[in-house]
């Protein structure tokens, strides 16, 4: 079993998303939203609400998908570089989703519960072993550098 670190997502994070899905869920932009994330080691699962295709159109998920720090030995590309330097991959088969209606009759404890019990059986998956083999600081390092790179632009 891996420790869990929920400071990144709240419940007051919590009650936001709750509350944006209650009351202006159709406001929510096609790229979805961003509502924290919860780390484990060196692997981070970021929490949105975004669109997903449904049925013969798209509805409102919260979704939980996984990062983790890209491995420079891979040949294979990284899936994003946000801060030079720092690139991350994700793995799409480890992600997490919810229905809005499951997620709404969830109270914040059952969902840390529920959460927790499925990123366990995830972060089973051979792609996380080199990022929970350690804890290297990849995300707060790569959040302290992306909040200078965002307020040089702000500038």
């Amino acid at each position: 079993m891996y420790e869990l670190d929920w400071q990144h997502f709240s419940a007051t994070d919590f009650a936001d998303l709750q509350t944006r899905l209650r009351e202006a869920w159709q406001e929510i932009l096609p790229g979805g939203e961003y509502y924290g994330q919860i780390r484990i080691c060196d692997v981070c699962y970021d929490i949105q609400a975004e669109w997903l295709a449904c049925g013969q159109g798209e509805d409102i998920f919260v979704t939980m998908s996984p990062f983790f720090p890209h491995d420079l030995a891979s040949a294979e590309e990284p899936y994003q570089e946000m801060v030079e330097g720092m690139p991350f991959d994700t793995a799409d088969d480890a992600s997490i989703v919810y229905a809005r209606e499951d997620f709404l009759a969830l109270s914040y404890l059952r969902f840390c519960d529920d959460a927790t019990q499925k990123i366990q059986q995830m972060l089973q998956k051979a792609v996380f072993a080199k990022a929970l083999a350690q804890n290297t600081d990849f995300w707060e390092r790569h959040d302290e550098k992306l909040w200078q790179k965002r307020g040089r632009l702000n500038e």
